[in-house]
């Protein structure tokens, strides 16, 4: 590059420096525009005699960079603001917390000007030309660094109210969270406009953060629903289509049925055990199996005992001795030996001793349990047999604790098994134990009943209905008529100017597809057996417009089809 050219650059170069400093000048030039440059520059001299410059002389700058009159005429129009990331609607000119959840501000450019949610405009200020080209916020002397005055205005700020609703009952409002009580669902949190009522009826006359946490600490549980719901009325026709039946409220006698299960089990007074009086060898064993059927009198095994025969020998000797007395005291010592009357007689009689005594079954049945064997040597302690008579049964029944006060000794009781479909037994409730079992937590009762057959087995499962105690002269109604709720059971009852109207009832015991109505209806009433959910939906939804509303004197609902002429619907 030679030097014309280089010279050329250099003089081009400083012809556009001076062409840009002389259209800054001609800018800044006006009065107004002028003063705000001196005063966000105060380095800067713009007298008058400084300001001829504009016409050939330099301008007096003092320590101040060529292009700080330039920042300060492109100098963005936004400034920094606080804002909720949940509620953009509220605007605050200073860090802080949301007035609606609590949540803390997060800090957000808005055009200058925008007015915060107090109703203030915040002008953007620069405290001096030392600092970054990024907008700076100056708060107003009015709402500066006072926590007391800031929490005042954020106080009557909001418009709406955080309350709690239920996702699939909306027309349940509460001012603190908890639980549907119609579903038992969670409560969320919605917004709401000031002054919308909760269910029980109160209004939010503030969304202070502050205040809205005393008033949850300080608030009472949950109110149950209104007694009666908002009536509603339906076209004749509309209530064949929705199939409605209707129902009388009618006194009845009850016999609640309580099922159960149990075990069938031996009769322990039927059973018997079979035991030698002496010490002795077993000779020959004729019971010889379990299950085996003996009866009364048969001879299950015969003995030699050392001690039987000793005794033989005194009973002959006192025979002989021709003294009554002593013979007697013979005789009924072989007897306390189980020795049968029969060997004693043939003793006597042939006046030799019997080398071996038979053992006798006590009573009829089958051998349930044996512990003998030929040639055995048998003690006193030794149980050889266990004969049960299975004539008769016991059954345990497991009774829910809420159960146990329907079952007393001598009730009836129905009994059917696994194995033989179609048959039922029919017992009485003999003996109900005075402990519950410790790890069913269940009160057990034993059912008597009649095996002739011996088709009930010990061990077998069983279902057992017991027949409760008997309720005379009950109001009832039928019990599909009865919507369960958490709050408590609801009817919808006819009124007498044709409406549904759902009132809340308390109801007692349920047999035999019968509800008993301890309070809530009247004899004469008329209930909903079938399509009542429509008609309780109906009034819950009116209901809940009624609380939006604020309007709880509008009349009944009333269907397209009551407006229309009958000719209208047919079809």
């Amino acid at each position: 590059m030679n030097k014309a050219t280089l010279i050329g650059l250099v003089a081009t170069g400083v012809v556009a420096s001076v062409t840009a400093s002389a259209v800054t000048y001609t800018l800044i030039g006006a009065s107004p525009i002028r003063t705000a440059v001196a005063e966000a520059l105060p380095g800067m001299d713009m007298s008058d005699g400084a300001a001829s410059g504009l016409n050939g002389a330099k301008p007096t700058v003092t320590n101040q960079p060529a292009t700080a009159s330039v920042k300060t005429a492109a100098e963005p129009k936004l400034v920094t603001k606080y804002t909720c990331p949940m509620h953009p609607q509220i605007i605050e000119d200073h860090p802080g917390h949301c007035p609606i959840c609590g949540m803390t501000l997060v800090p957000k450019l808005f055009p200058v000007g925008t007015r915060d949610t107090a109703g203030g405009t915040v002008e953007a200020a620069m405290s001096g030309s030392d600092q970054s080209s990024a907008p700076q916020v100056q708060m107003p002397a009015a709402v500066a660094p006072q926590p007391a005055q800031a929490s005042s205005r954020a106080a009557v700020t909001p418009q709406f109210v955080t309350k709690y609703t239920c996702p699939m009952h909306p027309q349940i409002i509460e001012d603190h969270p908890g639980h549907c009580p119609i579903c038992g669902m969670t409560l969320v949190p919605k917004l709401f406009p000031v002054g919308t009522k909760d269910t029980a009826g109160d209004s939010a006359h503030s969304g202070n953060p502050v205040i809205a946490q005393v008033n949850r600490s300080t608030a009472n549980p949950p109110l149950a629903a209104p007694v009666n719901m908002p009536a509603v009325s339906v076209a004749p026709l509309t209530l064949r289509y929705m199939n409605v039946v209707l129902a009388p409220v009618q006194w009845r006698n009850l016999t609640r049925q309580i099922h159960s299960v149990g075990l069938v089990d031996f009769d322990e007074n039927r059973l018997a055990h079979v035991h030698p009086r002496a010490s002795g060898w077993v000779e020959q064993l004729n019971a010889r199996a379990l299950g085996d059927r003996v009866q009364k009198g048969q001879v299950l095994l015969t003995i030699y005992s050392p001690d039987i025969l000793s005794a033989e020998k005194d009973f002959l000797v006192a025979q002989k001795s021709g003294m009554a007395e002593l013979r007697d005291a013979a005789r009924e010592r072989l007897r306390l030996l189980n020795v049968p009357e029969s060997i004693i007689n043939q003793v006597a009689a042939s006046g030799k001793v019997a080398r071996t005594i038979p053992v006798l079954a006590p009573q009829a049945g089958y051998i349930s349990a044996i512990n003998l064997r030929d040639g055995m040597y048998v003690t006193p302690d030794l149980d050889m047999y266990t004969i049960a008579d299975a004539s008769k049964v016991w059954v345990q029944a497991e009774i829910l604790a809420r159960d146990m006060n329907q079952v007393a000794v001598g009730q009836p009781t129905t009994m059917t098994v696994d194995g033989i479909p179609g048959r039922i037994w029919h017992g009485t409730v003999d003996f109900v134990y005075p402990e519950l079992d410790p790890k069913s937590r269940t009160l057990k009762a034993r059912l008597v009943f009649e095996n002739p057959d011996g088709v009930l087995k010990p061990n077998q499962f069983a279902e057992v209905g017991i027949s409760g105690a008997p309720q005379a002269d009950v109001l009832t109604v039928p019990t599909s008529a009865v919507i369960p709720t958490p709050n408590g059971a609801r009817v919808v009852r006819k009124n007498a100017d044709g409406s549904f109207q759902p009132v809340l009832v308390t109801v007692g015991q349920s047999a035999d597809g019968y509800t008993q109505i301890e309070r809530g209806l009247a004899p004469q009433d008329e209930v909903v057996a079938s399509g009542q959910f429509l008609l309780d939906s109906e009034s819950s939804l009116q209901a809940s417009f009624e609380r939006m509303t604020g309007d709880t004197g509008a009349p009944p609902a009333v269907a397209p089809e009551a407006a229309s002429s009958p000719h209208q619907n047919a079809h």
